[in-house]
């Protein structure tokens, strides 16, 4: 497991949608220099309100404002907010988009066929971090996406569950580095070898091997749990099998899973993989009160949070951005509350599984074949 003498300088952890923004939006308030702001949803709301307000004023205060928002997880925006922000001075990228949408957005080519080419060529890779950076020194990173379904205020208690934090810190360098090369395209910005340690990124090679090496070499290094929140469960097979083999050697392997997810068909593609978690010796929960969204690592000592779900789209073809959590009260917090959200789970019954009609099974499996793309 990657032991690092590294903290962050200030780091706040944040539960609840309404606390998190409320921040946010009084940090882009504050704003005196930039604010460069990544999402993969940004959409028409209470919330996609009140953030393009607080963009615009920062704006209109003298503060370069700079938006990428993924096209494919905001199909809105163009006709929501895009005319508003451009219009104000906000620069926006959108880091891919639906395919036939051909009209020229900011950043596209001059060219007809070559923005179709474009829009192709990224239609499995896309920009599932949602970040804040404010003057180069405060950061906010999490699950949480620029969507009414994370406020109480809206959604009561069926506000979406996730988890983000605030950090300060040298390493917020890598931040900055990693929103230009998106926002200039993949290939304008040569990043140096070294990569961050408390920041886990997949924007260039490097930091894809680094960030599988300290991903995959930290279960493969636990010696008392491993503890996963995360709504899409569907593993890459290397994960799926490190999972099992701790579990049978008795390392405590925990995974808490909603029980109603955003994404019908995930809860078919997951159930065999629960089902054969299960019979290592996983302890799998489902979580009922609502969908939870956030995405959690816990092992031994290490905690991480972030966007990165257990899933082939994270693990394979996403740009992802997690944070290491490196503050001892932030680390128990955490550890507190998947305990309490384990206490509002049912365990996984593999009955689930076994006791589907054959022929629904063996369509689950076949579907299964597809979880490359999940």
């Amino acid at each position: 497991m990657p032991q690092s003498n590294l903290q962050w300088d200030e780091e706040t952890l944040y539960t609840q949608g309404d606390a998190y923004f409320a921040e946010l939006l009084k940090a882009i308030d504050g704003a005196a220099h930039t604010i460069e702001m990544e999402t993969y949803i940004f959409e028409k709301g209470v919330l996609g309100d009140r953030v393009t307000d607080h963009l615009v004023r920062a704006r209109r205060r003298g503060v370069k404002v700079r938006l990428i928002v993924d096209g494919w997880g905001s199909p809105g925006f163009v006709h929501d907010y895009l005319n508003t922000l451009r219009a104000n001075g906000v620069k926006v990228r959108f880091f891919r988009v639906i395919p036939w949408l051909l009209r020229r957005l900011p950043g596209d080519p001059r060219s007809l066929w070559r923005r179709f080419l474009l829009r192709f060529q990224r239609v499995n890779r896309g920009n599932h971090r949602k970040f804040c950076l404010i003057d180069n020194r405060d950061l906010w990173v999490g699950s949480f996406n620029v969507s009414d379904v994370h406020l109480i205020e809206v959604r009561g208690d069926q506000a979406w569950k996730d988890i983000g934090v605030h950090v300060r810190g040298p390493e917020l360098r890598y931040a900055r580095r990693a929103f230009m090369r998106a926002y200039r395209g993949w290939r304008a910005l040569n990043l140096p070898r070294r990569s961050p340690k408390l920041l886990l990124l997949n924007d260039s090679l490097v930091h894809k091997r680094r960030t599988r090496r300290v991903m995959i070499g930290t279960l493969k290094q636990a010696k008392e749990k491993i503890w996963i929140a995360t709504p899409y469960f569907v593993p890459v097979g290397l994960v799926l099998r490190i999972l099992i083999r701790k579990a049978k050697a008795g390392v405590d392997v925990r995974v808490i899973i909603p029980r109603d997810n955003d994404v019908k068909f995930m809860k078919w593609m997951s159930l065999p993989l629960m089902w054969s978690m299960a019979r290592a010796g996983v302890k799998i929960f489902i979580y009922a009160p609502r969908f939870s969204h956030q995405k959690i690592f816990i092992v031994d000592d290490w905690t991480c949070i972030g966007s990165t779900n257990l899933n082939h789209r994270s693990f394979l073809h996403d740009l992802e951005m997690d944070v290491v959590i490196t503050h001892r009260p932030n680390k128990e917090l955490i550890t507190k509350g998947y305990l309490a959200d384990q206490g509002l789970s049912q365990p996984f019954d593999s009955r689930q599984w076994s006791s589907l009609p054959y022929l629904k099974r063996k369509l689950i499996s076949i579907f299964l074949l597809a979880k490359y793309w999940s």
